[in-house]
C-alpha cells in the first residue's frame, strides 16, 4: 500500500486529512496523519475516528515557531522515513523532513497570502493542488513546479459528506436558529498583522443585543469571551453552523463551511480572499466587511437573508489522490 504523510496543523486540515484517509483506503492509499498541540485539532481527528499521532507545540512568537518547529522535525523524521511521500497542506516542518529524505511532496493550498509557510514549502513540492478561483499568478512568487486546479473549494470535501444531527446542538443546550457562531481571527499566525479584537467584541455585543446566544469557538486561550458560550473542546462545527442563525469569523474556513451549507456567513478578515469572491459569484450567502460600520450593515443583511439552498461544487478528493499517486510515477 502506498503511504503519504499528512501533517495536519489546523482543524480544517484535520478534516481534509480525515476525508483523504477514508477515501484513500478504498484506493490502496494510506494517509499517515500527524498533528501538533493546537486547540480543537486532535479533537477533530477523534470525531472522525481516524488514527493520528500528535506531538510538538504551536509557537506563538517567531522564536517559538522556529524552536518548536526544529524539535518537531526530529519526531517527524521517524514517521516520514516510513512513507512514500508527503500529501498535505503547507507544513514547513514536514516538508523539510520529507524533502531531506528525497521523497516527493504534493501541497494542497488555498491561501496565497500566507507567505511564510508558502515560501518554505511550495518550492520543494512536485505539485500544488489549488482551487481554480485563485489566479495562477498568485502562486508565481513561490515557484511551484506544477499547479493542478479544481473548480470548487477544499471545504466541499466534508460538506458534501455532511449529515445533520440536531442532537449535537441539543447536547449543548442550544436551539435551532437562536444562536450565532463566532470564530475569532488567526491573531498568532505568522502572516497576521492586524488587531481586530475590538471589532470582534463589538460584533458579539451586536448579536447579543439582537437576542441571539453567541457561541464562541476560540483559536487560542486568549480569545475566550466573558458572558458567551465558549467551546474550548471540539464539537462538530458543521453541526453548530448548520443549525445556527449565522456564522461570523475573522478568518475564512468556518464562514466558507456555513455558506456551503446555505447558512449566512460573515468574514471580517481585513485582507482579500479569492475564495470569498468565488463564493459570492456562485450565490452562496457569504458576506464581507472591513470596519465597524460595514460589519454592522452586513449583520443586518445576513440575518434578513436567512438560509439559502446549498450550492453544488466539484469534490477535489479524486483530483488530490490521483495527483499524489502521479508524482510517484513521474
Amino acid at each position: 500500500m502506498t503511504r503519504f504523510l499528512f501533517d495536519a496543523l489546523t482543524p480544517k486540515q484535520a478534516r481534509i486529512a480525515a476525508v483523504l484517509f477514508q477515501e484513500g483506503a478504498r484506493r490502496g492509499v494510506e494517509i499517515v496523519i500527524t498533528c501538533r498541540d493546537y486547540m480543537h485539532l486532535a479533537d477533530m481527528l477523534r470525531i472522525y475516528g481516524v488514527p493520528h499521532n500528535c506531538f510538538g507545540k504551536y509557537g506563538m512568537t517567531p522564536y517559538e515557531k522556529l524552536v518548536f518547529g526544529i524539535e518537531r522535525q526530529r519526531q517527524l523524521a521517524e514517521v516520514a522515513k516510513e512513507v512514500d511521500g508527503m500529501l498535505s497542506f503547507p507544513s514547513p516542518d514536514a516538508a523539510r523532513v520529507v524533502f531531506g529524505l528525497g521523497k516527493p511532496i504534493v501541497i494542497l493550498n488555498d491561501t496565497p497570502h500566507a507567505t511564510h509557510v508558502n515560501r518554505l514549502t511550495l518550492p520543494l513540492s512536485e505539485a500544488l493542488v489549488a482551487p481554480s478561483a485563485i489566479p495562477r499568478e498568485a502562486w508565481a512568487a513561490y515557484c511551484p513546479k506544477r499547479i493542478v486546479e479544481f473548480d470548487g473549494v477544499f471545504e466541499y470535501m466534508w460538506i458534501s459528506r455532511f449529515v445533520p444531527d440536531e442532537n449535537a446542538i441539543r447536547r449543548l443546550r442550544l436551539r435551532r436558529g437562536e444562536y450565532v457562531v463566532f470564530r475569532p481571527e488567526e491573531t498568532h499566525a505568522s502572516y497576521y498583522r492586524w488587531d481586530l479584537a475590538t471589532l470582534r467584541l463589538r460584533l458579539v455585543e451586536e448579536f447579543r443585543r439582537r437576542g441571539y446566544v453567541v457561541v464562541n469557538v476560540p483559536r487560542y486561550p486568549d480569545q475566550i469571551i466573558d458572558g458567551v458560550v465558549n467551546l474550548t473542546e471540539a464539537v462538530d462545527h458543521l453541526q453548530l453552523a448548520y443549525f445556527s442563525a449565522g456564522v461570523v469569523t475573522g478568518g475564512a474556513t468556518m464562514a466558507t463551511e456555513a455558506a456551503l451549507l446555505g447558512v449566512p456567513a460573515l468574514s471580517y478578515f481585513p485582507g482579500d480572499y479569492y475564495i470569498d469572491m468565488y463564493l459570492q459569484k456562485i450565490g452562496a450567502p457569504f458576506f464581507r466587511c472591513r470596519d465597524l460600520d460595514s460589519c454592522l450593515a452586513a449583520v443586518g443583511e445576513m440575518l434578513k437573508m436567512g438560509r439559502r439552498s446549498a450550492p453544488k461544487l466539484e469534490d477535489p478528493t479524486t483530483v488530490i489522490l490521483e495527483t499524489a499517486m502521479g508524482v510517484l510515477t513521474r
